[in-house]
């Protein structure tokens, strides 16, 4: 098994997760063809494991796939699998279900571990004491809000991370004629989602202007604008991140609504406030915002993959068919963890080389 990649000679790191397999991070394989590649992460290219390594590890992959791997993104021809530290490209079809969430989710138990930690409090701590002198010699920042009584920790994390506005622009309410220039995150709490006239979800920020105000006095955000916004709030809103059983609820609260898009369509029905939405369905909501982003990366990688696994695949091919002998190739052929039926491996071999 290759230590470092031929093309660059960059060590290939180990993984400590496959006694067959021990070196790289990234890994693709064919269990029908039986080819195996380890994946450089100085140079993305693709190293072919000489056959004799393959078929344990082969074997080993598809049992860590079924019974670890998460599916991330798939075409018709790869699926791009997330097992642990470990990212499998596995060429054909996998039998997995696509759960939505388990992405996003660890990005919300990271949030809550950096939350809790001694280095965030020691962080706040320090801020917070600066930030109180100064309101003592009256050289406060108007911008910075800070709950003393409630979160003081988190809405110093908040203004650290996101500063003060979530929005910047010019928009006008239409009852009023007044100008929002811009979106303060204290006051995010009391926006809603709503649904535009393109069918995607919008932002409706409350009009303090108006007198008496009602749910239809709102400046409205669309497009890919509110989006980000929407985002961008639901991270401030939920620096604290979320406990493994809080998310757990949020993907049943995701399941129940049918899908990802069906649940960020429903949230707009009722025009219910984020502060009223607190929980687990805000959770869900900042969940399922972020799978849309996340998706259209993924896809885009999983076709960039499936390019070069077809590039690849032609170099493997003339080396397995045209540099090995029949009889090696035959015997590996036998040992793979897919069989096309219980036909023998010399007409495998007949099927694979007419085919290319």
């Amino acid at each position: 098994m290759f230590t470092r990649c031929i093309f660059c000679h960059k060590p290939f790191p180990e993984n400590g997760r496959l006694a067959h397999m021990p070196r790289g991070h990234q890994i693709a394989y064919d269990p029908e063809r039986g080819r195996l590649w380890t994946v450089c992460e100085g140079c993305h290219r693709w190293n072919l494991c000489p056959m004799e390594d393959r078929d344990a590890a082969l074997f080993e992959l598809e049992r860590l796939a079924r019974d670890h791997g998460k599916l991330a993104a798939q075409t018709a021809n790869i699926s791009l699998l997330v097992a642990g530290s470990l990212t499998l490209v596995r060429v054909g079809h996998a039998a997995l279900a696509e759960r939505a969430w388990w992405r996003y989710g660890r990005e919300l138990r990271r949030r809550k571990a950096s939350y809790e930690s001694v280095r965030s409090k020691v962080t706040a701590a320090t801020f917070g004491a600066v930030a109180y002198v100064g309101g003592v010699l009256g050289l406060t920042d108007d911008e910075v809000s800070i709950d003393w009584q409630d979160t003081p920790v988190a809405d110093v994390l908040r203004w650290r991370r996101f500063g003060w506005a979530a929005w910047h622009g010019r928009e006008r309410c239409p009852y009023c004629n007044s100008t929002l220039r811009a979106l303060r995150y204290e006051l995010s709490w009391w926006v809603y989602p709503l649904r535009g006239p393109d069918g995607r979800i919008g932002v409706g920020v409350p009009c303090q202007r108006c007198d008496p105000w009602t749910p239809e006095k709102v400046y409205e955000l669309h497009g890919d604008v509110a989006e980000n916004v929407l985002r961008r709030v639901l991270a401030y809103q939920n620096i604290m991140g979320a406990s493994e059983r809080r998310i757990v609820e949020a993907a049943r609260t995701i399941e129940d609504a049918g899908s990802v898009g069906a649940f960020a369509a429903s949230v707009t029905d009722g025009r219910q406030s984020l502060w009223k939405m607190r929980g687990p369905r805000s959770v869900a909501l900042e969940i399922a915002l972020n799978e849309k982003v996340e998706r259209r990366m993924l896809d885009l990688e999983a076709r960039a993959l499936e390019f070069l696994w077809k590039r690849e695949e032609e170099l493997a091919y003339i080396i397995d068919h045209e540099l090995t002998p029949r009889r090696i190739l035959e015997a590996h052929l036998r040992r793979l963890p897919i069989r096309l039926g219980p036909r023998p491996a010399s007409a495998l071999l007949e099927d694979m080389e007419i085919g290319g």
